[in-house]
């Protein structure tokens, strides 16, 4: 009897995915990948590829929670949060360097006026 009980918990377990369904992972996966769209990593190539494979990850992550496969989902929900931010991280790093370079044509811009 009690062998047949475990079998029916383990059996239930194992349907269920055996995890909690990731909802903190789900909301902090939309999150960075709304803060990537937000810091403009649409208009960086390499942030662009960074941000599609995030939104990529989390909608097959998605249906994993659909199907119950909570363990695997959360992992994949972990990987893409993590392309989110490194698409926000090159997002502002071009920003970053677009913005060097306008200092930089401003100050010899000057240089060049002071200079006549």
């Amino acid at each position: 009897m009690i062998r047949l009980r475990f079998l029916c918990v383990a059996t239930l377990l194992a349907a269920c995915g055996g995890a909690p369904k990731p909802e903190a992972r789900m909301a902090s996966s939309e999150g960075a990948i709304r803060g990537a769209q937000e810091a403009g990593a649409a208009n960086v190539p390499q942030a662009t590829l960074h941000l599609r494979l995030a939104q990529e990850q989390r909608d097959q992550a998605l249906g994993m929670v659909k199907n119950g496969d909570n363990h695997r989902a959360d992992m994949l929900l972990a990987r893409a949060e993590a392309d989110a931010e490194l698409a926000v991280a090159l997002a502002r790093e071009a920003a970053a360097k677009a913005d060097a370079a306008k200092a930089t044509e401003s100050v010899e811009e000057l240089q060049r006026k002071a200079g006549h």
